[in-house]
């Protein structure tokens, strides 16, 4: 589940009853209870807040179709005469949710930008936080000339003040950390500190995406840093993930991908199909998907290659012994 906002993880946390419900229990409650209150009286002064409340819930729930009926919210309380902050609140909700759709990525960076002048620019604030956090993903998923620069600027904002809410701190570092790895692939030391920075402000969200996220990109640090032992511990962070069994179908193929980069050809090879079978794939993972399986074909993956470097150290080392024994003769 993502993250609730503290008002709606406040009314969530006092859900009580025996034995003590879980937290998917208690979200459920609470969205039986706002959604009866809004049916009972649809017009009250109050709708709209009732509204917000049960858009966040539906966010952070993220059950199938959650995300859909929170924009529909999204859009119906913007409809509305509201006051400022629940305005801003409700765009950059809907910015959030825009996040996985490229078609969308110019108008979610506008609404980012639209909520920021009606919250504020204070990120001690969490829904202030929020409109910097996501306009860098979104400027870093667009790529335009220009945007990587400016998705740093928002981020160094959020990384560098010390009163930040610790998801949105999280998820600044772990976007970082990946600025980094692709954009300075010399300085992988300072990049996998970052992911690992990331990682320890997310911990209490272990079925969150940014948290399984962070753990593939942690992997494909270590795999390209490739210090001794890095590879066990990538593959351990890609089986982490692809254990967890969640709904997030990119980190699920990326996780994938990658470890079959690392396991014995007949692994890769139930992998690969695997990843064919989870239906349409992004451009990039797709071609991922095409060059992996030819490399597990010509036996050129990453443990291959690797393995064949050992032999052939270790064939080097074995001639410069016998040189030896025959000067010493």
């Amino acid at each position: 589940m993502a993250i609730l906002s503290p008002i709606m993880n406040f009314i969530v946390d006092r859900e009580v009853g025996f034995p003590t419900p879980s937290e998917k229990e208690k979200l459920s409650t609470a969205l039986r209870r706002y959604r009866y209150l809004l049916s009972q009286h649809p017009k009250r002064s109050d709708a709209p807040e009732i509204m917000f409340g049960i858009a966040d819930l539906l966010v952070g729930q993220g059950n199938p179709g959650d995300h859909l009926e929170a924009m529909k919210l999204y859009d119906q309380i913007l409809l509305r005469n509201i006051p400022e902050y629940l305005k801003g609140r409700a765009i950059i909700g809907k910015a959030e949710l825009l996040i996985g759709q490229p078609e969308e990525f110019d108008n979610a960076i506008s609404l980012c930008d639209q909520a920021r002048k009606l919250l504020g620019k204070d990120v001690s604030d969490f829904f202030a936080a929020k409109t910097f956090v996501v306009e860098a993903e979104l400027l870093l998923a667009r790529g335009h000339k220009g945007d990587w620069a400016q998705a740093l600027g928002l981020i160094n904002k959020i990384v560098n003040e010390k009163d930040v809410h610790w998801y949105f701190k999280g998820r600044a570092l772990l976007a970082k950390s990946e600025m980094l790895l692709y954009r300075s692939p010399e300085d992988l030391g300072a990049s996998l500190k970052l992911c690992n920075f990331a990682l320890v402000q997310l911990k209490n969200r272990p079925d969150d995406y940014f948290t399984n996220k962070g753990e593939v990109l942690r992997g494909e640090i270590l795999i390209r840093r490739a210090n001794l032992g890095d590879f066990k511990r990538a593959q351990d962070c890609f089986s982490q993930v692809i254990k967890m069994s969640l709904a997030f179908q990119d980190l699920l193929v990326r996780a994938k991908l990658d470890l079959a980069d690392l396991v014995p050809t007949v692994k890769a090879e139930k992998l690969i199909q695997e990843v064919k079978l989870m239906g349409e794939l992004p451009s990039y993972l797709s071609e991922k998907a095409k060059i992996l399986a030819e490399a597990v074909k010509n036996k050129t993956t990453l443990r291959s290659t690797a393995a064949a470097k050992m032999k052939a150290k270790k064939q080097a080392q074995k001639i410069a012994r016998k040189g030896k024994r025959k000067k010493r003769k």
